[in-house]
């Protein structure tokens, strides 16, 4: 099995290397100019640029610290409603198709709201990630407590566990698979409001950078700092959130350790 994973390693590895090198034969071919499609290493040299002249990493600092306050509120606003969800028939009426409306509405058409209610402040990119992220977390913290097999709390009843134990002791660890999911669901959405939020409502962030290319007619920066953006969320899902999710289908005898 290891074997087979570092094989899959390798694989993954050489797709990247050959998407590298079909770039860089695009820009050979000048399919279009140096100023539309730079070459990846003149994308590698902005990036380069911008950290030493110390544009990139308060930037990065600064979008990492938005996500984590934003995202922490998020939530537990969502873990919360989640739970209501999950143990009321009625409440999970009312705000399960209002939060399936609110998922179908792209990140950043919060931002003119953000704008509204808190003008050009953290405040409101704080507010655009925990929008575009509690609807996620909380219908899949629903899902999965409407999914728990009714034997589950049939045994903790029978084993003398209270009522107002039950949610901490056996509905949130036996949802929370598909808790994970929704997480990992929610920080994504989270992460597209934040930079979507920073192109117009910041002076610092990924999204003011990719903003400032856009001015200065930058193409290398702009998809440096979108190369950038994506390997930040692709590093988070592996490391993060899919070792968590890992841990807990292991946990739970739905995954080979």
């Amino acid at each position: 099995m290891k074997v087979q994973e570092r094989r899959i390693k390798y694989y993954v590895l050489a797709f990247y290397l050959l998407l590298i090198a079909v770039w860089q034969g695009l820009f050979q071919a000048q399919i279009l100019t140096d100023y539309l499609f730079p070459s990846p290493e003149q994308v590698a040299r902005r990036l380069w640029e911008l950290a030493t002249d110390n544009y990139l990493w308060p930037s990065v600092e600064a979008t990492f610290e938005r996500m984590a306050v934003g995202f922490f509120f998020a939530a537990v606003a969502g873990l919360g409603i989640g739970l209501l969800m999950g143990v009321s028939r009625v409440v999970s009426s009312c705000l399960r198709s209002l939060f399936l409306g609110l998922q179908t509405l792209p990140t950043a058409a919060w931002v003119p709201v953000s704008l509204l209610l808190f003008g050009l402040s953290d405040h409101g990119i704080h507010f655009v990630i925990i929008m575009s992220s509690v609807p996620a977390i909380a219908i899949a913290t629903s899902d999965g407590i409407l999914h728990i097999p009714p034997i589950y709390l049939r045994v903790a009843r029978t084993l003398g566990t209270p009522a107002y134990a039950m949610p901490a002791r056996v509905i949130l660890p036996a949802s929370l698979p598909s808790i994970v999911t929704g997480m990992k669901l929610g920080w994504t959405l989270a992460w597209h409001g934040c930079v979507s939020a920073e192109l117009i409502k910041s002076s610092i962030g990924l999204g003011y950078l990719l903003q400032m290319g856009r001015e200065l007619n930058d193409s290398a920066q702009v998809i440096g700092i979108m190369v950038l953006t994506i390997l930040f969320g692709v590093l988070l899902d592996r490391f993060v959130f899919g070792l968590i999710q890992k841990r807990v289908l292991q946990r739970w005898g739905l995954a080979q350790k």
